[in-house]
C-alpha cells in the first residue's frame, strides 16, 4: 500500500472503476493480489537449469561456422549439435588479444564471457567476438560478411539465447517475477478493461521502483543488435553476472503499461523517454511475428550503433529480409535502397510512413528515410500502419536508379494552399469545411496517430478538438506545458492527452505546410520545391480503419515525390489504376 500514500486515515490512490460502477480502492486491490502472487513459490531458475543438453530441437535454420567450446574453437556448420547463442554488449574501448588456440585476435571481454559461461554449461557457446573473425584480413572480413548474413539464423537456431545484463540481480528476479504475475490478476485486467493508464503502471511498476529503472537503464537496451538478438529464440533470458535469470518475455511484458504511462508524460518515466518504451513493446510483438518495416525503423534506428551500416543489418532477421547482404564498403545510400527494395519484393511498403521526415526539396533529394531522421522525430505514432496485398503490377518506368513505388492517382490537384505554419493551416482546414478529427489526421495522424486511435488510448471522445487548442497554443507560447494530473479520483476517461499535444507542436515546430486539394481527396504535406501542375497520389498503405497515405508528385519533376500525408478521400470519386513508378532515391 505505501507506494500510494496512502495510511489508514485517508486515501490517495483513487478508486478503481468498472462497467458496474465503482470497485473499490486501487490500493486495496494491489495489496489484495500482491499479496497472492508474492505467497507463491518461485518458478524462475538459473539458465543453466533451463538450458541442457535434454532438449531436443527441431528448428532448421543456417548453422554459424565455429562454437567456442572448453577452450576450443570447433567447426558447428554441417553438425546438429545444439549450441547456446550470446547477446551483450561490447566494451566502449575492446582491449584485442591473439589467441593461439583459435588463431585469431578475440576481445579479453569475449574471452572471460566464454570462460564464465562454460563452466556452468557442457555446451558450445557462440560469442560474435569469438566466432568471428576480427581480424584484418580479406579472409576475415569474407567470413565475417557469411556469418553476419546469417545472424538471425543463428540465434533462432540456438537451443537457447543468454543476454548478458549486469544489472540483474536476485532483487530484479523476485520484483520481475511478481511484477509480471500482476499482470495475469483480476485487478489488473480490470485497470486494463477501463483504460486507467496511471493504474496499470503502478500496478506493473510498484509505484515506478528503482529496480525497474536500473534495469531499463542498461547499456543492453542502447544497442541496435541486442533488439534483434532478444526476439528470435523463445528461450531468451536476461542473465546477471551472478547467473541470475529472467526470461525476457516478463520484462518486455512488464513494459507495456509503462509505455502506456509514458505516452501521456512530457517527462521520462522511469528514466526512458516515451520512444524508448515504444520500442521495449515492439519487441514483444517482434517475438511472435514478423516485423514491418515502418515498426523495426521505429524501434531499432533509436538505438546505437558503431558503425552505421549496422542500422540496415540488425533489422534483418525480424523483418525477414534476409535477402539484402552485408557488405560494408557499399555507399551507405545504396545499402539503405536495398533495404527498401527488399521490403517492397515482400509487399511491405511500411517504411514510407517515415519518408514524410526527409526534405525532399533539397540536392540529395530522396523518399528513402535516413536513421538519424527517426532517431531525431519527436513523435511515435500510435496509429498502425499496414500494407496493402496489389495484384500484378505494370512494369516500372521513372528514375533507372530509383525505388519502385505502387501507386495510384486520385486526381489533379484543383486548389493549393501557400506554405503556411500550422496555427494558420488549421483554420484554413476548417474554412474548407473540414471537422476537428479530419484536420487532426491530415496535419499530425501520420505522426502522432488518427484521432480514432487518440480517443481510444485515452479512453475519451471527440479529443481532437481540445488537442488541436492546446497544440497551437504550446506553438504560440500561451500556454505552458504540463503532465497529466493524476488526481485522487477515480480514473477520468479522456484526461490522458496532453502529451499528445506537446509531441504534435514539436512535429512541425519549424516546417510551413502546404495543403492540396484534388477532386479525389485531400492531404497536407511540408513545403516542398514543386512547381507546375500536381497529382496526389494514394499509396498501398492503410490505417486499421481504412485510412490511406498518398503522395504528392508535380508535372515538372514527376520521378521525384515532393511529399507524403495522410489522405482524406472524398468517396464516389474515381481512381486511377495501380502504377508502378521507380522514384528517385538518390543520397549520397
Amino acid at each position: 500500500m505505501e507506494i500510494w500514500g496512502c495510511d489508514s486515515m485517508s486515501h490517495k490512490c483513487g478508486n478503481m472503476v468498472s462497467k458496474a460502477g465503482i470497485y473499490g480502492h486501487r490500493c486495496v486491490i494491489y495489496a489484495r493480489d500482491y499479496d497472492t502472487v508474492t505467497s507463491r513459490a518461485s518458478t524462475y531458475a538459473s539458465w543453466p537449469k533451463i538450458i541442457n543438453p535434454s532438449r531436443v530441437f527441431n528448428g532448421v535454420y543456417a548453422r554459424p561456422l565455429n562454437c567456442i567450446h572448453k577452450e576450443t574453437l570447433i567447426r558447428t556448420e554441417n553438425t546438429s549439435d545444439p549450441y547456446i547463442a550470446v547477446s551483450y554488449v561490447w566494451d566502449p574501448d575492446p582491449v584485442f588479444t591473439h589467441c593461439q588456440w583459435v588463431g585469431r585476435s578475440v576481445t579479453t571481454q569475449a574471452l572471460q564471457l566464454a570462460a564464465r559461461l562454460g563452466a556452468h554449461t557442457s555446451l558450445p557457446l557462440w560469442i560474435d567476438a569469438i566466432c568471428i573473425p576480427q581480424n584484418d584480413t580479406p579472409e576475415s572480413t569474407r567470413v565475417k560478411l557469411m556469418e553476419l548474413a546469417k545472424m538471425a539464423d543463428i540465434y533462432r537456431g540456438a537451443l537457447g539465447v543468454l543476454c548478458i545484463v549486469p544489472e540483474v540481480d536476485d532483487e530484479t528476479c523476485t520484483f520481475v517475477e511478481h511484477s509480471a504475475a500482476m499482470l495475469d490478476m483480476d485487478g489488473y485486467r480490470m485497470l486494463e478493461q477501463a483504460g486507467d493508464a496511471h493504474g496499470a503502471y503502478m500496478f506493473a511498476s510498484r509505484g515506478g521502483s528503482d529496480v525497474l529503472r536500473t534495469l531499463y537503464g542498461s547499456r543492453w537496451w542502447t544497442r541496435a543488435w541486442t533488439f534483434q538478438e532478444a526476439v528470435l529464440n523463445s528461450r531468451t533470458f536476461l542473465v546477471g553476472n551472478n547467473e541470475e535469470s529472467i526470461p525476457v518475455q516478463d520484462v518486455l511484458k512488464i513494459a507495456g503499461p509503462i509505455a502506456r504511462r509514458a505516452a501521456t508524460q512530457k517527462t521520462s518515466v522511469l528514466g526512458q523517454s516515451s520512444r524508448f518504451w515504444d520500442a521495449a513493446v515492439s519487441m514483444a510483438e517482434a517475438s511472435r511475428e514478423t516485423m514491418p518495416l515502418a515498426e523495426a525503423m521505429a524501434s531499432v534506428w533509436r538505438r546505437q550503433c558503431t558503425v552505421l551500416h549496422d542500422m540496415v543489418y540488425s533489422v534483418l532477421g525480424v523483418c525477414q529480409l534476409q535477402s539484402v547482404i552485408p557488405a560494408y564498403d557499399k555507399p551507405f545510400g545504396l545499402v539503405l535502397k536495398e533495404l527498401v527494395e527488399a521490403a517492397n519484393a515482400k509487399g511491405d511498403y511500411s517504411w514510407l510512413r517515415w519518408a514524410h521526415l526527409m526534405k525532399m526539396n533539397q540536392p540529395s533529394h530522396s523518399l528513402v528515410p535516413r536513421p538519424q531522421a527517426v532517431f531525431d522525430s519527436p513523435a511515435s505514432s500510435i496509429t498502425r500502419w499496414h500494407s496493402v496485398p496489389l495484384p500484378g503490377l505494370p512494369p516500372a518506368r521513372g528514375d533507372s536508379d530509383g525505388v519502385s513505388i505502387p501507386h495510384r492517382s486520385i486526381g489533379v490537384v484543383r486548389w493549393q494552399s501557400d506554405p503556411l505554419p500550422v496555427r494558420e493551416a488549421i483554420p484554413t482546414l476548417e474554412k474548407r469545411g473540414h471537422n476537428s478529427d479530419e484536420i487532426w489526421d491530415l496535419i499530425f495522424g501520420m505522426q502522432v496517430g488518427l484521432a480514432s486511435d487518440m480517443d481510444r488510448v485515452t479512453g475519451g471522445s471527440g479529443i481532437s478538438r481540445p488537442l488541436l487548442s492546446l497544440t497551437v497554443a504550446y506553438l504560440e507560447g500561451t500556454a505552458a506545458e504540463f503532465n497529466d494530473h493524476v488526481g485522487e479520483r477515480p480514473f477520468t476517461p479522456g484526461i490522458g492527452f496532453t502529451n499528445y499535444a506537446s509531441m504534435a507542436a514539436k512535429v512541425w515546430q519549424e516546417t510551413k505546410l502546404i495543403i492540396l486539394c484534388s477532386q479525389g481527396g485531400t492531404t497536407v504535406v511540408r513545403e516542398n520545391g514543386g512547381s507546375g501542375k500536381a497529382r496526389i497520389h494514394k499509396l498501398p498503405i492503410i490505417s486499421e480503419g481504412g485510412v490511406p497515405l498518398g503522395l504528392v508528385v508535380y508535372d515538372n519533376n514527376r520521378y521525384n515525390t515532393e511529399g507524403i500525408g495522410v489522405v482524406l478521400e472524398i468517396k464516389g470519386t474515381g481512381h486511377g489504376a495501380w502504377q508502378l513508378t521507380a522514384f528517385s532515391a538518390s543520397q549520397d
